[in-house]
């Protein structure tokens, strides 16, 4: 087949999508061909059974393996087509009463079918996935208090461990006031180091944000 065109990006799974129509995709399945029009053929070893109202081929018949506009009119489908796949259908109503009407021809027991309204499937799917968030967040709240936990007990530990260095400092004359700012100076490199680290990394993910979601969850 031949790409006709390439939409543009929509960062939604369509972007992985083929689209095409329904007898294109039952070709693409097998379910259908196209081949030389046998009943033109002169060759014997092409032909199987001739009858009046039929014509059976031999597996030496050549089939296209490309669609194009001269055997376009060849290609054909065997059996009933009304039992073929279809996966999925968007049904369109034209009121609300059409819809429900619809709708309630698919509610039996026995009906293998479904229909769903999208916007309600999209909305119990997004309270879903906020209820996720809200755990998450909850967890990152408590994560990031035992962080910061972690970071005064460091310091504190760090300050403990130089006390010799504080008593040299002294020692040379320096007030209180200096091993402050000393220590003030230390706490702020470190946290401006970690400020560009993660600036750094969140520019990273934003530029790659799709691509990482497409590579992380859409599969």
């Amino acid at each position: 087949m031949n790409i006709v065109g390439i939409l543009d990006r929509s960062h939604t799974s369509d972007d992985l999508a083929v689209f095409v129509d329904l007898k294109t995709a039952w070709v693409i399945q097998g379910l259908g061909h196209g081949h030389q029009d046998v009943t033109t053929l002169s060759d014997p070893t092409l032909i199987m059974k001739r009858t009046e109202t039929n014509v059976s081929a031999t597996v030496k018949l050549f089939h296209y393996t490309e669609i194009t506009k001269k055997n376009i009119e060849t290609f054909h489908f065997h059996g009933d087509t009304s039992v073929y796949p279809i996966t999925a259908v968007i049904a369109v109503p034209f009121d609300a009463k059409s819809g429900t009407i619809l709708q309630g021809r698919y509610l039996s027991k026995e009906e293998f079918q479904q229909i769903v309204r999208p916007a309600e499937v999209i909305d119990g799917l997004l309270r879903n996935i906020f209820r996720i968030k809200n755990v998450l967040d909850a967890v990152i709240s408590i994560v990031a208090l035992a962080t910061i936990l972690a970071i005064i007990l460091v310091f504190a530990l760090s300050l403990r461990l130089r006390q010799r260095e504080i008593k040299t400092i002294f020692k040379l004359g320096c007030s209180r006031m200096t091993v402050v700012r000393l220590v003030t100076a230390e706490i702020l490199l470190i946290i401006l180091a970690s400020g560009v680290l993660c600036g750094v990394l969140m520019v990273v993910v934003n530029v790659y944000a799709s691509d990482l979601v497409r590579m992380l969850f859409i599969r």
